[in-house]
């Protein structure tokens, strides 16, 4: 039976993650444990099983002893467990309230790509323009493997995943950064638009492709010589799947609300929106001599200068902004609420910016934000101020800090004054 879970957030770039030896199947074993993809190699990097060695853990360098060992799991402090959600993942990449971690693969393989004329277009001192070349990405093509580097599945064009046990799962981008790497592909959130099958993907709702290594597209080698041709960049990532994360759970507020910021009673949550985005903050000098006789030497921090974000509904479409004032715009119906922050309690997860209760101070246009009343800022992720890097040589410059979070919208319930 075939399940259609819905539109995706955005775009979808394939996976991809390389090894650190080029294309080619799993390799023999070099000294130091397992190979990588690709033939021999002393940083047995998530490859494939080699002989005599089994595959290192996490996507930390493989540390195995020499003479086909085990290939290491993450050095001295040991690799993070293999079930866990992703350590160290851009803010942007986080899934969304209510999305649990189901499963976790290895991906190895290759990212396929096909030499690629573009459309010729006009101009230049002869006329028309001759076409132009380049690699673009056909399809991954990649085993999926579990903890112990048993192959368990797939991943190929849509893309899509499919296990062993005939489930598959089908996804759309969503959004993607950079990898840490310069020659790896980037990191994704995926959402998955359908699935099949009766087994561990039939439920999944997001995916996550991180920790990638290589695959990215050849600089060279694509001209009219080589048009239409396929080539294959050979690389790694770890695809986490969850389930959940679904419209019922993002109509509940989390069960660690603090007190400080609930809404006043009589509101009723009329909307619920998914932020992406970032915290833009400037640097700005305060004390000094202009500051009067107790002034002192100048100082210098980030200060917030306004939110620049993407608002997402349930089915990941994108249906607002988030900016300066704070407002919240619906671009589906051009209403508008601008509010005032009420109070603020510190977020559960390190290194977010805090909770906040705001209330609406005016609203504008006929529309999902005509009648909000407060606003709850919760799940933040990311987007706190830089520690360092505001000092005299930076005074005036901006840096932005990508965060992510979830935004609920409450109105007057029927009955109460102001409906």
């Amino acid at each position: 039976m075939r399940t259609t879970i819905g539109r995706h957030f955005v775009v979808g770039m394939l996976l991809a993650a390389g090894c650190s030896s080029s294309g080619g199947s799993p390799g023999a074993g070099g000294s130091g444990g397992s190979a990588p993809v690709g033939s021999g190699g002393a940083t047995g990097m998530a490859g494939a099983p080699a002989t005599g060695g089994t595959m290192g853990m996490a996507g930390s360098p493989a540390g195995g002893s020499s003479g086909g060992g085990t290939s290491g799991a993450g050095g001295a402090g040991g690799a993070a467990p293999w079930l866990a959600s992703p350590a160290g993942l851009p803010p942007t990449l986080a899934v969304p309230l209510g999305a649990t971690l189901k499963l976790h693969d290895r991906g190895v393989g290759a990212q396929v790509y096909t030499c690629t004329a573009s459309t010729p277009g006009a101009g230049g001192a002869g006329g028309t323009a001759g076409p132009t070349y380049s690699w673009v990405l056909k399809a991954p093509d990649a085993m999926l493997l579990d903890e112990a580097g048993v192959q368990v599945g797939t991943h190929g064009a849509g893309p899509e995943w499919t296990s062993t046990d005939g489930s598959v799962v089908n996804g759309v981008k969503v959004v993607q950064e950079n990898s840490p790497l310069s020659d790896a592909i980037p990191w994704l959130l995926l959402r998955a638009i359908s699935t099949t099958g009766t087994g561990v993907f039939s439920d999944v709702t997001y995916v996550q492709r991180v920790n990638t290594m290589g695959g990215k597209a050849p600089a060279t080698g694509c001209d009219a010589t080589t048009a239409g041709t396929d080539t294959r960049v050979s690389y790694t990532a770890d695809y986490y799947f969850y389930t959940g994360g679904g419209l019922a759970d993002w109509a509940n507020p989390p069960a660690n609300l603090p007190a400080a910021i609930a809404v006043p009673a009589g509101q009723v949550l009329a909307l619920h929106d998914h932020a992406i985005g970032a915290q833009v903050y400037t640097c700005t000098g305060s004390g000094g001599a202009d500051a009067g006789p107790d002034g002192g030497a100048v100082t210098y921090a980030w200060v917030l200068k306004a939110p620049d974000a993407v608002l997402y509904d349930a089915a990941f479409t994108q249906v607002g902004t988030h900016g300066a004032g704070p407002n919240w715009t619906s671009t589906v119906d051009g209403s508008v609420v601008n509010g005032m922050k009420v109070t603020q309690a510190d977020a559960p997860m390190a290194g977010a910016i805090p909770w906040l209760l705001l209330q609406a101070t005016s609203t504008s246009g006929a529309g999902v934000f005509t009648n909000v009343t407060y606003v709850q800022r919760l799940n933040t992720n990311g987007g706190k101020a830089p520690a360092s890097g505001c000092d005299a040589t930076t005074a005036g410059t901006e840096t932005r800090v990508t965060y992510s979070a979830d935004y609920d919208f409450y109105r007057a319930a029927a009955g109460d004054a102001g409906t």
